[in-house]
């Protein structure tokens, strides 16, 4: 036997739970093993403190003082619905254009896609006119642009997710931070 296996044993064996053969190999395991020796020590002497305890009576009237609390406590959901995460207009708009972009983006990248779909076309010319001038441009200033809306699209997306409490600590502390005039 393993000790690793004989260590699951060890409290079944403190209460009478094992098999006679399993008593004899866990017994014949502690024998030549010293770490498990004192381990089933260990246990031992736990059980036989917590058996010393005293128990504790309840009050007659716990049931009817926990009942008036849990009554007086203020309740989360009043509609009876419960919702993990109930997004504001700002997080569901947030949602519709990220998700209106990938659409957009995916329409561009497939040109069977784009031949099926009737609206696809003009979609098609616009979004490869937009890329094409961004490409004709200074690629200095366009990166600074794109890496200035990345950087505010990020933050718009990590605070419609964080939720009200830590927004409203982040617009504070962003409140804090603005120079007064």
């Amino acid at each position: 036997m393993r000790c690793h296996d004989a260590r699951k044993q060890l409290q079944l064996y403190i209460d009478n739970q094992l098999t006679m053969n399993q008593v004899r190999e866990l017994e014949g395991h502690i024998a030549q093993c010293d770490a498990c020796s004192r381990e089933l020590s260990y246990l031992e002497e736990i059980t036989s403190s917590l058996r010393q305890l005293q128990s504790v009576a309840e009050p007659a009237d716990m049931t009817m003082l926990i009942m008036q609390r849990v009554a007086n406590s203020p309740q989360r959901h009043t509609d009876g619905r419960f919702s993990l995460w109930r997004p504001s207009l700002a997080e569901l708009l947030t949602v519709v254009v990220l998700a209106s972009i990938t659409t957009l983006g995916v329409i561009w990248l497939l040109p069977s896609l784009r031949n099926v779909l009737p609206f696809a076309a003009p979609l098609s010319q616009t979004f490869s006119y937009v890329i094409h001038l961004l490409y004709s441009a200074d690629m200095g200033a366009i990166s600074l642009a794109l890496w200035v809306v990345g950087t505010i699209l990020g933050i718009f997306i990590t605070l419609a997710l964080v939720g009200d409490e830590i927004r409203t600590q982040w617009f504070k502390a962003v409140l804090e931070r603005l120079p007064v005039r």
